[in-house]
């Protein structure tokens, strides 16, 4: 029977870590690594909450100073963040887009967040759900980052995140995503997602095609990736670099 049982935890956490590989796939190392901070911040609550009941003054104490702590942490790295609003009248990104479209202009632009913005801004609003408000973009290292808030079921979909939300598909929250971003062909680029958070859940890697295909509404997107967003380019721009927190434009060659 004991070895019966054994046999039977096995075949349980295979099976537990095949579905966590097809979910996670390349990222389950820093995945698992999250999960085994966030046992050891769980331990140490549960550490500080049996001390609280030995010493009731030091153990509040400790248990306040340590969720303070944690706040702080993320607080700060949030602020380092610089957002900036997608919005059609951006003039900033257009002005830098005028100077490389010019025949003896520069042979490259690079752009910080504002300047992205309004490059950005009819692009994005035709990709993402009509639902979509409050959109911004960041730049923070060689990662594009997009916020908006949105309608829930519009990003769901009808597959596994929509059964994993259930009743939280109701209501609006902010979506949050991370990604590259490239050059397909002049005139056209693709912001391939790597990172989705909504209603406080990150999507599992294996499931962001298909909230990404529930989402993107644009004309052409059939041409991409399932993970990726048509983001429309002036044809002036021969290749992008997202780098150090700016997006560089590379000029095309003028004939």
């Amino acid at each position: 029977m004991g070895c019966l049982s054994r046999i039977g935890c096995i075949v349980v956490l295979a099976v537990g870590g095949v579905a966590a590989y097809w979910l996670y796939g390349d990222r389950l190392p820093s995945v698992l690594s999250r999960a085994a901070s966030g046992a050891a911040s769980r331990v140490t609550d549960a550490a500080t909450k049996a001390s609280e009941r030995l010493d009731s003054s030091q153990g509040a104490r400790i248990a306040s100073e340590n969720d303070a702590a944690r706040r702080t942490e993320r607080a700060k790295r949030e602020n380092a963040i610089v957002w900036a609003r997608l919005t059609p009248a951006g003039s900033a990104g257009r002005e830098a887009i005028a100077r490389l479209s010019r025949r003896k202009g520069p042979a490259y632009v690079s752009l910080r967040a504002p300047e992205l913005a309004g490059l950005l801004a009819s692009g994005m609003a035709k990709a993402l759900p009509r639902s979509a408000s409050q959109t911004e973009v960041a730049i923070v290292d060689a990662q594009l980052l997009l916020r908006s808030v949105v309608d829930v079921r519009d990003v769901a979909g009808n597959g596994a995140l929509r059964r994993l939300l259930g009743v939280a598909l109701d209501g609006r929250d902010t979506l949050r995503l991370a990604g590259t971003l490239d050059l397909v062909r002049p005139g056209l680029a693709e912001y391939r997602v790597r990172e989705v958070r909504i209603k406080g859940i990150t999507v599992p890697p294996r499931l962001i095609p298909s909230l990404i295909d529930a989402m993107r509404r644009a004309v052409g997107a059939d041409s991409l990736p399932s993970d990726a967003f048509p983001i429309p380019l002036p044809k002036a721009v021969a290749d992008v670099r997202v780098a150090n927190g700016k997006v560089t434009l590379y000029k095309a060659v003028v004939p």
